[in-house]
């Protein structure tokens, strides 16, 4: 059974030689080029340009104005928050404040708080109009040091 299986296999690979055998001679003469029977002068092989340098192709950068609009539109979106968050604040205040309208050093604690609350914000709003206007930001104020930090010793 597998020599009957192998033999068909074996008649086709070699019929398949003999056809390359027989047309390869064929293909070579013709591509051969054709001699004539003057000899031209023979000139010295001119020397070939050096091949072009193949260069990687460089992805194309992501749009840089794309970037920017994108940028600017979130900065837009936080700044309408900050607004929005800011007048939801002072209502609240206004809220909380009215239990406490008769009585005048509480009332100053609420200006002093919502002061406190609208410089706050304020500072907010400018670091997003700033940053949406590119202007580069002011290096964050330092901590500040209420107490000196005791050093402890191995004693």
């Amino acid at each position: 059974m597998t020599m009957t299986w192998l033999r068909p296999r074996l008649d086709a690979g070699i019929r398949w030689l003999i056809g390359l055998g027989l047309v390869l001679p064929l293909g070579m003469a013709l591509a051969a080029p054709q001699q004539s029977g003057q000899r031209k002068p023979t000139t010295p092989p001119i020397p070939a340009a050096a091949p072009p340098l193949r260069v990687a192709p460089i992805p194309p950068r992501p749009n840089l104005q794309f970037q920017q609009q994108v940028q600017q539109q979130q900065l837009r979106k936080a700044f309408q928050q900050s607004q929005l968050r800011g007048q939801l604040q002072q209502s609240v205040s206004d809220v909380a404040r009215q239990p406490y309208a008769n009585n005048p050093s509480t009332g100053r604690q609420f200006d002093r708080a919502d002061d406190a609350r609208r410089d706050r914000d304020r500072a907010q709003q400018q670091s997003l109009v700033d940053r949406y206007w590119g202007l580069p930001l002011p290096p964050p104020p330092p901590p500040p040091r209420d107490k000196p930090v005791p050093s402890r010793s191995g004693k």
